[in-house]
């Protein structure tokens, strides 16, 4: 439903991915894989290592090589597992959060599902964002909140609002009138009209994040920047950290093997005379199930979530979504080809939702108590999907990348699981796209995406060839697309 909140699920030993529409949603985490930037000539190198030191030479002492660039990730899981209890000395500093929250609209416009004036930012923002900042300090993580608001004001009483909401010591900064200006351009990046005057850009507001990450990189240990109806708990960063530390301790590992690769243990063996072939730009065919992994392979490989909402049925009518003589929850896109696996929760149980939905009772928007049928994916679906088992991680689903980043999965498709050999797998539709509705990321690992993985970088200033439309192009900067 689109005034419901959305919520990220990942699972590990707690959190876990919805299985209810999913027969290969028995994997334990989800990841997804970053498109490294070409390599550059030596001309190209030179100004790339110009412009990384003109943009970051405040933190020159504390960037990390190619190789290396997640030197600081077990440190911060240790800060971030620390039991509360444990008080932190003079010596010992605490895991420091920067909480960013990206909204247009304090009241909502109508739009979407949502009724015309009602308090968005007190009965939906609020308290998502006092859910996860307190389960955070609740860890004894010392965190404060950036709120960056597309609307031109925040009133002095509002701002204290949240403030009083917020625990107590968590310190709060206000970005209003944070819209951008742009010029509209044509394709070929003219000018649209002659006489074209500049105006609000309102798809580069989820860009803007960057400028404070950038502000900020050095005050903090962990960001996460995300829109602003996400519920983001202490769980999914703990969960995140854990993830990074085995994938980058299986990519030390490849770096060091005879073979340059890492295999999976007790792995099946794999009596297979013929490999799938790429159908697109990607290097692997969609067969992908136990395959040894290079370093560079893992170094693409990260960490993802996908979001969830929760079905609410408080209205005393029935949801659409469950009325009808075929109910659009009983009679979905794909049930015949690839049926529920009730097999397997019969096996190994059900998810608890809980985990990523269990909020207290009272709230205007989210229902308490959902059940695990409650739970609805979010901009994706089945056909989008992949499994794979990685080395040291374990069976995880795969989710949509661009063809050229694809380092290999098992399609859900393969072997023509939809009735239509011509097929291909999903890229970049967007109804398909699973995106997780922003990021996070321990400081090492921005300054990886900034000076390794990302084109044109990942934090301003946003200039070069891979920066158009006023560096406002939405699969370069959004909070989405990132």
């Amino acid at each position: 439903p689109p005034a419901a909140d959305d919520y990220l699920t990942m699972a590990a030993s707690r959190l876990s991915l919805p299985a209810l529409l999913l027969a290969i949603a028995l994997c334990p985490f989800i990841l997804t894989t970053l498109l490294l930037q070409n390599s550059a000539t030596s001309n190209n190198h030179q100004q790339l290592e110009e412009q990384t030191a003109r943009r970051l030479s405040e933190s020159s002492s504390s960037t990390s090589s190619g190789k290396d660039h997640q030197h600081d990730l077990e440190h911060v899981l240790s800060l971030a597992t620390s039991p509360p209890e444990d008080a932190f000395t003079e010596d010992d500093t605490p895991f420091r959060v920067l909480f960013i929250v990206t909204t247009l609209a304090e009241y909502d416009k109508g739009t979407r599902g949502t009724t015309h004036g009602a308090d968005r930012l007190k009965d939906l923002v609020l308290p998502l964002l006092v859910d996860g900042v307190t389960s955070m300090v609740d860890r004894g993580w010392e965190v404060d909140v950036y709120l960056i608001c597309g609307f031109e004001t925040l009133l002095p009483s509002r701002r204290q609002m949240i403030q009083d909401a917020l625990p107590h010591g968590v310190g709060l900064e206000v970005w209003t009138d944070a819209i951008p200006y742009y010029y509209v351009k044509k394709h070929n990046q003219e000018l649209k009209q002659p006489d074209q005057s500049i105006e609000l850009a309102p798809h580069g507001l989820s860009r803007q994040h960057r400028f404070v990450v950038r502000d900020k990189l050095m005050e903090y240990d962990f960001f996460t920047a995300f829109e602003d109806d996400i519920r983001i708990m202490a769980d999914h960063v703990v969960n995140f950290l854990e993830m990074s530390v085995e994938i980058d301790r299986m990519r030390r590992a490849a770096e060091h093997s005879p073979d340059g690769k890492v295999h999976v243990e007790h792995a099946a063996e794999d009596n297979r005379t013929r490999r799938g072939k790429s159908m697109d730009k990607a290097t692997v065919g969609n067969d992908v199930l136990e395959d040894p992994m290079t370093a560079e392979e893992l170094r693409r490989l990260w960490p993802g979530f996908i979001r969830t909402e929760v079905l609410d049925t408080r209205g005393g009518e029935p949801h659409q979504l469950l009325g009808g003589a075929k109910p659009a929850l009983d009679d979905y896109k794909w049930m015949e080809n690839v049926p529920p696996s009730q097999e397997y929760e019969h096996t190994f149980g059900t998810i608890d939702p809980n985990i990523c939905c269990g909020v207290p009772p009272g709230r205007a928007r989210t229902p308490d108590h959902p059940k695990k049928d409650d739970l609805l994916l979010w901009e994706t679906d089945i056909s989008a999907m992949g499994v794979r088992h990685y080395p040291g991680v374990g069976w995880a689903a795969a989710m949509p990348v661009e063809d050229r980043a694809d380092i290999g999965s098992y399609w859900s498709g393969e072997g023509h699981t939809y009735n239509d050999p011509s097929m291909k797998r999903p890229r970049r539709v967007n109804s398909l796209l699973g995106q997780q509705a922003g990021w996070m990321a321990t400081r090492s690992q921005l300054l990886y995406f900034h000076e390794h993985a990302c084109p044109g970088g990942f934090l301003p200033p946003f200039d070069g060839k891979d920066w158009v439309n006023d560096s406002l192009q939405t699969r370069n900067g959004a909070v989405e697309f990132w």
